[in-house]
Order: C-alpha cells, then structure tokens, then sequence
C-alpha cells in the first residue's frame, strides 16, 4: 500500500499531508507516530467514565494531532466533540448527541490504526 493509498482508506487528505509536510518520508514517521498516540482512546474512555472534562482535553488533544496530520475525518468528529463539551457552549451540548459522535470517532480509529498498522509492516 502506498502512503496516499493509506491517506484514502482513512479518510485523510494526502495533498494536504503533502503541502504541511512537504516529504512523504516526514509524513511516514508521523503518521506511524500516531499509533502510539492516546487522545482518541482517552477520549473514549474518559466518556465512558463520565468525566466530560477529561474527555474535552482528550478530544481537543485528538483534535490538533489528527488535524496536524490531515486525517480529515477524525480531526471533524473530534473537532465536533470538542465543541459540543467546551464550556459556555451549553446550547450546543444539549443539540448534540455526544455518544453517536464518541461511537463514530472510535470506528474511524480502529479503522485509522488498523490501516497504519497494515501500511507501517510494509516498510
């Protein structure tokens, strides 16, 4: 599988990877970087604890680093969760169905780490 291969099957934008950081083999370190990366699976469980605090922090970490690497789709549900749990945004909180987006965002996960893991044991 090729890195824009991967930046397909998980939802990211190649040319945008490519335009930040300029060379595939800068994108290929960070990219296999992210497995190692907790704000997605520490979002999920700060969730399911309840702890909507530790699970704003968590989202707005997964937020940047999934931004930061053009994975167009978890950066959006990421993004949406953030939003929807900073404080003085209560209106939108309560339009928000906060579980689907935590359900959506952990499928786009396993689908992210499992396709990195597949494109990091062909190098």
């Amino acid at each position: 599988m090729t890195l824009q291969e991967l930046y397909d099957r998980i939802g990211g934008d190649y040319a945008e990877a490519i335009g930040r950081l300029r060379m595939e083999k800068l994108i290929t370190r960070f990219i296999v970087r992210f497995l190692s990366d907790t704000s997605c699976k520490d979002l999920q469980a700060a969730w399911a604890a309840g702890d909507e605090r530790a699970a704003f922090d968590a989202a707005h970490a997964a937020k940047g680093v999934c931004a930061n690497l053009s994975l167009v789709e978890l950066a959006s549900v990421a993004s949406s969760i953030t939003e929807a749990l900073r404080e003085g945004n209560e209106s939108l909180r309560a339009q928000t169905d906060v579980d689907a987006l935590v359900a959506d965002l952990g499928q786009k996960y396993d689908n992210t780490i499992q396709n990195i893991e597949a494109y990091a044991a062909t190098l």
